[in-house]
């Protein structure tokens, strides 16, 4: 039996769990596909449940597994750069979760949803572009920072489930730190 690293691990683990996040929101969002067509986009609360996070420097002691809860609001204002598509909205989403790290992160965003398009089983795939601004906490350096700047991504919606998928970028000469997931239940 062999047994793996631990960038072997992470590694799995990121995929498994990305995998389990985005299965529910496949099957659930199969439900009445009737009450989907017909639903409207509007304002919209939903609760983001994090977390998943790949480190692209992995030489770096991170974690990859990142657990918290987040509040979100979708808005879809009549605004003429948002386009015709009803499904472009807008998000405000506050966070709390745990770093990779093993401290805290508040991160708050504003960010924007674009469709790009229709997916099988009335799902959607949408680019996401935010600004962030977040506190962490980093426990072994007995440190925090405020850290803020652009965090692109994508989601696929199905019903009420959005999975999500953000990039977190360095303003080093390695341009993207970390890939880090959530699922966003939207009421």
């Amino acid at each position: 039996m062999e047994v793996l690293t631990r960038r072997q691990a992470r590694r799995l683990s990121f995929l498994i769990l990305t995998l389990v996040v985005s299965l529910p929101s496949r099957a659930f969002g199969q439900g009445d596909a009737d009450a989907q067509r017909n639903e409207r986009p509007g304002p919209r609360w939903g609760i983001s449940v994090w977390g998943l996070s790949y480190h692209i420097d992995e030489r770096m002691e991170y974690d990859a597994i990142n657990w918290g809860l987040g509040l979100r609001r979708y808005a879809r204002p009549d605004w003429r750069w948002l386009g015709r598509n009803e499904w472009n909205r807008l998000f405000l989403e506050a966070d709390a979760l745990r770093n990779s790290n093993g401290g805290l992160a508040v991160p708050l965003s504003a960010g924007v949803e674009y469709e790009i398009t229709a997916l099988p089983a009335q799902c959607r795939l949408f680019a996401v572009g935010a600004l962030s601004v977040a506190y962490y906490r980093k426990p072994a350096l007995n440190r925090t920072e405020v850290k803020y700047g652009p965090v692109p991504g994508l989601a696929i919606g199905c019903g009420r489930f959005v999975t999500n998928v953000t990039v977190v970028l360095s303003p080093s000469s390695q341009i993207v730190a970390a890939v880090a997931g959530s699922l966003t239940v939207v009421f």
